[in-house]
């Protein structure tokens, strides 16, 4: 089933909300914004009374996230049986607002540095395309705050929690985690693999926190991963990095630029001890509750002539997942590379739906509008993501019939017989202001140009409808 903006506004609609009319006033501002998720609210909502009404939608005490997205759950985990195998990918991403704003806390006060963290889950499909097929699960916190409930339940946890929870809502038999080394955590890996989740975690091999093993001829991991032989090579594109605003990110994650380059891929079974000293007196409590050892497959990725100057790629990757064959090991490896995907998506979010620039003073009605927006972002991602992979294939996997047929009447390009999904994404930007031999349309011109398909569509849809009834 494909995600669109009918089924986004649909699901919204659906949100179990006791009180109807709440249901009916998120359906309305779901329309709105999916035909226009660039613009501001004053623009977005037709007239003061509608304005009104969305802001005391946002501040109301009975709206949360959880409940503005239930039906979109729901729509989610239908979308996921349809699928053999399911990928989630988790990661946190920093929502930014102005230095010099008054957006405030539940408390009352300033929120730090006018600024909150959002974690979430975003499911695909594992075949290759990644395509969205909408979100698992979503948290919002600031620094300061309780992270769901307080306890245990804290930040550091917040992988742990998201992909119970996540599997819980989807209910799929085959679904994979897929996490980024932040989340390598003994307490992670211990929780996922008691409750026999698969999963593909990046593990830090440096620092602190390298892992212990039970093995008759290493210590630690990063010894074991050193020496492990490569059974395939393969060739890769490494994407253009560009420079972080966080000087820490760009260590962590050094601009680069766009190169092919040969990678090695080896993968043996290990067995991981669980530390003995823990970094806060929480994680100590509950070490007695861990498990001693964990088995896990582990794949190495690395790259043996980098360029001059530049940082080699490696990656350590802990999974579930068989490694009998060299088949299933490069699929570890490609399903670790579909993490990428909800970077993309966070980029859909923040410039295609412009949710960094919304005006809401206070976290609770912040966290209900990106509630909202979220499910909307993944149809932006679904449309440029396909074009990306497959810009030859049909247009009709990404866009309705009527939406094809009003870029051809009504767009500002001419297109082609049979379009494919590249045609389609063009004109689509196109009616954002996009200009053709400007490179690659960006978020924001993606997303105005999507927003008035939508309208129009809206408008020929209704014409047809019309002239079928005078017949």
């Amino acid at each position: 089933m494909h995600l669109d903006g009918v089924q986004v506004v649909a699901e919204l609609q659906a949100a179990p909300f006791a009180d109807r009319r709440l249901a009916r006033r998120l359906g309305l501002m779901a329309e709105r914004f999916v035909a226009k998720p660039d613009v501001s609210f004053p623009k977005a909502l037709v007239g003061s009374a509608e304005l009104e009404a969305g802001y005391r939608f946002f501040g109301n005490a009975a709206v949360n996230p959880d409940a503005i997205l239930g039906g979109h759950f729901d729509g989610v985990r239908t979308r996921a049986q349809q699928e053999d195998t399911v990928l989630a990918l988790h990661d946190t991403s920093v929502i930014t607002f102005r230095h010099d704003g008054e957006r405030r806390t539940d408390d009352g006060e300033l929120l730090p540095k006018q600024r909150f963290f959002v974690h979430l889950a975003l499911v695909v499909t594992d075949d290759g395309a990644r395509r969205p097929l909408g979100i698992g699960g979503m948290q919002t916190w600031y620094r300061g705050s309780s992270f769901g409930g307080g306890g245990w339940h804290d930040e550091n946890n917040r992988w742990s929690e998201m992909a119970l929870l996540t599997s819980q809502r989807l209910q799929h038999e085959s679904i994979v985690h897929v996490m980024d080394r932040e989340a390598d955590d003994y307490w992670l890996l211990h929780n996922l693999t008691s409750n026999a989740e698969r999963f593909v975690v990046r593990a830090r091999i440096k620092g602190a926190r390298t892992r212990m093993l039970v093995d008759d001829d290493f210590r630690q991991l990063h010894e074991a991963v050193a020496m492990m032989e490569a059974v395939v090579e393969r060739d890769a594109k490494l994407t253009k990095r560009r420079k972080h605003r966080s000087p820490t990110q760009d260590i962590i994650h050094p601009p680069r630029e766009s190169r092919m380059t040969q990678l090695s891929v080896a993968a043996r079974r290990l067995t991981l001890k669980c530390p003995k000293k823990h970094p806060s007196q929480s994680k100590a409590r509950r070490a007695a509750t861990l498990a001693p050892t964990i088995d896990v497959n582990v794949v190495r990725v690395w790259e043996h002539s980098p360029p001059a100057g530049e940082q080699p790629v490696e990656w350590v990757l802990l999974t579930t997942d068989p490694i009998g064959n060299v088949e299933q090991v490069l699929k570890i490896v490609d399903r670790y590379r579909a993490r990428w995907t909800i970077e993309e998506y966070f980029k859909a979010l923040k410039t295609g739906c412009a949710y960094e620039t919304r005006q809401l003073e206070d976290q609770h009605s912040l966290a209900n509008a990106l509630a909202i927006f979220a499910p909307i972002a993944c149809t932006l991602l679904d449309l440029r993501s396909e074009a990306r992979r497959a810009p030859a294939a049909p247009a009709n996997l990404v866009l309705s019939r009527s939406q094809i047929e009003v870029l051809r009447a009504l767009g500002r390009m001419p297109l082609p017989e049979e379009p494919t999904q590249r045609d389609v994404l063009l004109a689509v930007a196109a009616l954002g202001g996009h200009i053709k031999w400007n490179g690659e349309p960006g978020w924001l011109t993606l997303a105005r140009g999507y927003a008035d398909l939508v309208m129009l569509t809206a408008g020929w849809e209704a014409a047809k409808l019309q002239q079928a009834r005078d017949q």
